[in-house]
């Protein structure tokens, strides 16, 4: 079982299909993961399981990887964090996540609009792509990829995952972007849906999975350098990122 731990997930699921249902009941999404390279050690210890929630699970894996044939379960000790509030830089970045998903939220009815009257709701596709390029991409994922993301190890799994979301997102707005100025409906809608589908599954991940393991992974002198780093940004950035959030209730007033 050993060797097992460091194992890639995806193929192993792909090997022994029954083992997403598994991870599945114990709160870990690894079947919706766009990559799926985290090795099992690294899913451990991100999902922050105990002692012995790690044992229970790998008996259930190991009971259908070896098919009744004897294993042996390494023993991981380890002990659940106790739940605290974020640090301050993170914490901000949650709070970005609330504005972005409001507005994933509207995309739905934003293609009722454009189905209903193209050129009337032009100018509300034209603001939410706004929003999206500006507070999203620019502001919020720059802030993770440039600042929070550079603590950690380069090229880990987690990370690429997470960064291949990045791309897939702006590659979904660019296509948005090129359909509305081809007034191509089916195309605009397409892509507004799949860039909501992504983002949600992204921040619901970053929220409750990634988040928290950086955030007790990180140093207090580590803390203090993100929240330095994140305060320039959001010093350049100035006035914009609250005219966005503000945009965002103007915008479901206009949706609703």
């Amino acid at each position: 079982m050993q060797r097992v731990l460091e194992r890639h997930i995806k193929p192993l699921m792909i090997e022994f299909p029954t083992l997403g249902a598994i991870l599945e009941e114990a709160g870990i999404g690894c079947t919706s993961c766009t990559l799926g390279t985290c090795r099992i050690l690294d899913i451990l210890e991100i999902h922050d399981l105990d002692t012995v929630q790690i044992q229970s699970l790998l008996q259930k894996m190991g009971t259908v990887i070896y098919q009744g044939a004897p294993f042996q379960i390494p023993t991981i000790e380890r002990k659940v964090s106790a739940p605290k509030a974020f640090c301050p830089p993170i914490q901000r970045m949650v709070v970005e996540h609330t504005f972005i998903l409001r507005v994933i939220a509207l995309l739905p009815r934003l293609v009722i609009a454009l189905r209903t009257d193209f050129e009337a709701a032009r100018p509300m596709a034209d603001q939410t792509l706004e929003f999206i390029r500006t507070y999203a991409d620019r502001y919020h994922h720059a802030k993770e990829e440039d600042i929070l993301f550079r603590f950690f190890e380069q090229g880990s799994d987690i990370l690429k995952v997470m960064l291949q979301d990045h791309e897939d997102g702006r590659g979904h707005v660019r296509a948005v972007a090129m359909a509305l100025e081809n007034s191509d409906l089916a195309m605009a809608e397409q892509h507004l849906l799949a860039y909501g589908e992504l983002l949600k599954s992204h921040i619901q991940r970053e929220d409750t999975i990634l988040y928290p393991w950086m955030d007790r992974t990180l140093s207090d002198r580590q803390v203090g350098q993100l929240f330095a780093q994140c305060s320039v940004v959001e010093r350049e950035f100035g006035e914009t990122p609250a005219m966005q959030e503000s945009m965002v209730t103007r915008l479901e007033a206009l949706l609703n």
